[in-house]
């Protein structure tokens, strides 16, 4: 991540200086995007080392919502810093219009920051694309439903950097053959929709993620079934899979045991039933299971001693 911040930061530098000189308001927008861009890894990486120290008494579950927290900072920072200076620079060149000054500098620029966009966005997809391969899903599912919101914040940041450098370039294309402000100042407004809307996208996954997020409904049923099958269940009535750090989920719920089984024999059960849920599932780092007669109000007696709790260690 390092190395990917330094090229950023010379390809900031770069398209900086070409906004100067060439005075395209697409240039300076795409300015804004890539500065907004190196803020977002500075905190992602801030993320990623909080979020990987161990369980504590303050923290028994874990720093993993940390990364939350600094993916959603790092959403924000691209929300105010990029889309909305961009938007803000397209409203000054509409209400001022200037003819953009030496393309060629500014289309060299946005082909070599374009070549690096494209290399780092490769990187970046590469650990996506191979949870593609292995659980037969698409790449909307796998962005949309990701518990590790600091990849998913790094590859769409990216892909906005090589759409925006697309956008720029066109909008400088059209002005230079129409000799009109116009095309460059509506690139500069594109780019300032585009961040806008995947900083929302982000803001969104975040709050989910920081609010307790749990697992669909399909995945549920799953393991609901796996819990059912262990030998001495009657039933499972009540289940639930939330979200405590990336790709880490704490399973808790209740079980209806046979009347025949002993102590001994419930706790063997609820050990096995740890075991293959996490055999299943490798995120599901924590199994509580608490043995009831009949089902019960989630929001039900709480007070009451929850025995039987397994807890199964791994990172998911």
């Amino acid at each position: 991540m390092l190395a990917s911040v330094v090229a950023s930061v010379i390809g900031t530098l770069a398209l900086g200086i070409a906004a100067a000189v060439t005075d395209s308001v697409a240039l300076r927008s795409q300015v804004a995007a890539s500065a907004a861009d190196i803020a977002v890894q500075l905190f992602l990486l801030i993320g990623v080392l909080s979020s990987t120290r161990p369980s504590d008494d303050d923290h028994p579950l874990g720093y993993g919502r940390e990364r939350f927290f600094w993916s959603f900072i790092a959403a924000l920072g691209i929300f105010i810093g990029g889309g909305g200076f961009a938007l803000e620079a397209a409203v000054r060149s509409a209400l001022h219009p200037s003819l953009p000054d030496d393309y060629t500098i500014a289309y060299l620029v946005l082909g070599g920051n374009f070549l690096l966009d494209a290399v780092a966005l490769e990187t970046q997809l590469r650990p996506l694309l191979g949870q593609l391969v292995c659980r037969g899903v698409s790449l909307r599912s796998i962005v949309r439903r990701s518990t590790d919101p600091a990849a998913t914040t790094v590859v769409l940041s990216g892909g906005c950097g090589l759409i925006g450098g697309l956008l720029a370039a066109a909008g400088l294309f059209v002005s230079e053959v129409t000799g009109s402000a116009i095309p460059d100042t509506v690139a500069s407004m594109l780019i300032g929709l585009l961040l806008l809307g995947t900083s929302a996208f982000l803001l969104n996954t975040n709050r989910e993620l920081l609010s307790g997020r749990g697992v669909p409904l399909s995945i549920l049923r799953d393991m609901r079934e796996v819990v059912a099958a262990q030998k001495g269940v009657v039933d499972v009535p009540d289940l639930f899979a939330v979200v405590v750090g990336p790709a880490r989920l704490i399973v808790n719920g209740d079980v209806t045991f046979q009347d025949d089984l002993e102590v001994p024999d419930v706790e063997e059960t609820i050990v096995r039933s740890a075991a293959a849920l996490g055999a299943r599932w490798p995120s599901v780092a924590y199994v509580y299971l608490t043995p009831v007669s009949q089902a019960r109000s989630r929001g039900g007696p709480w007070f009451r001693p929850r025995s039987g709790a397994a807890r199964q260690s791994g990172d998911g």
